[in-house]
């Protein structure tokens, strides 16, 4: 019972970290990008070290969680 609710918390929080990074890639293309001076692509490379990378890793702790509960 309890795996199953471990489930779904990461793959929820993996849908969190992923509307959060998208979230925060527009704001940093329609606010902080134009006082930036680094090129977009570094933004969107920090971003997704910071939320997609985690968000990978519950998504796949979530597939061997639920693969072991079946």
């Amino acid at each position: 019972m309890i795996k199953k609710y471990l489930t779904v918390i990461l793959f929820v929080l993996s849908s969190l970290l992923t509307a959060t990074f998208i979230g925060l890639l527009l704001r940093d293309y329609f606010v902080v990008y134009s006082y930036g001076s680094a090129p977009f692509y570094l933004y969107v490379i920090v971003r997704a070290a910071e939320f997609l990378l985690p968000a990978i890793a519950c998504l796949v702790a979530g597939f061997i969680v639920k693969k072991c509960v079946n």
